[in-house]
């Protein structure tokens, strides 16, 4: 995908007066903060993806969820060196070290479950997930007509998937 119509897709056009495309880009940054701290907030996502894991497109529609869990799972696990570090270092009271390094056991615990059941589908359903990103690659966005062949494409693998 070339540079110019990736960055026509991240930034449409009139993009700087555009309040909906603002929030979006807020409630995105501070979910992935949320997510780096407490990913135990996206348990309700994790519990959605464990029933429907068997569901590429289900699973697809959460990928924002899995990235922020991923980035959660390299926080904490981060976390847990630097907190065992200056565990050893600073010698911290043991009744902060236990809650600090279970609030990073649990979220770590959360963050490889979405993890697991994500590398699990895509691994027993390669073709299905090689179709959702074609589509996510190509699709046209912001509303503007299909341009190229793989748009076209892209585009009617999407309403065959809405029927």
């Amino acid at each position: 995908m070339r540079l110019g119509s990736r960055l026509r897709g991240e930034f449409p056009r009139g993009w700087w007066c555009s309040a909906r495309w603002w929030i979006t880009g807020i409630r995105d940054l501070s979910l992935n903060t949320a997510a780096a701290v407490a990913t135990a907030v996206f348990i309700g996502e994790v519990k959605r993806a464990v029933r429907h894991r068997d569901k590429p497109r289900t699973l697809a529609r959460m990928s924002g969820t899995f990235e922020r869990c991923v980035a959660g799972l390299l926080g904490n696990s981060a976390g847990l060196v630097v907190l065992a570090t200056m565990a050893i270092e600073d010698g911290l009271p043991v009744a902060l070290t236990a809650l600090l390094a279970g609030w990073c056991l649990l979220n770590s615990a959360i963050s490889a479950t979405l993890f697991v059941v994500v590398a699990r589908s895509r691994i027993r359903q390669s073709a299905a997930w090689a179709e959702l990103e074609f589509v996510e690659q190509h699709a046209p966005k912001c509303g503007r007509p299909p341009e190229t062949i793989e748009e076209y494409r892209a585009q009617q693998l999407q309403k065959q998937a809405s029927e």
